[in-house]
């Protein structure tokens, strides 16, 4: 799945050693990339539903 703020795949994205959920992934490893935080599409689309 792809980040919303910055497109890449939540595997760019740094994870906690303890936790998998990508509800908790950090700041993007691209070096190029300033998005701090990953934003999953799901949740803006489950959002918008409620």
């Amino acid at each position: 799945m792809n980040c919303n703020r910055c497109h890449h795949t939540d595997e760019a994205h740094s994870k906690s050693e303890n936790n998998n959920s990508l509800m908790r992934a950090g700041k993007c490893q691209i070096p190029t990339c300033t998005c701090q935080q990953y934003l999953d599409p799901i949740q803006e689309i489950d959002e918008d539903l409620l």
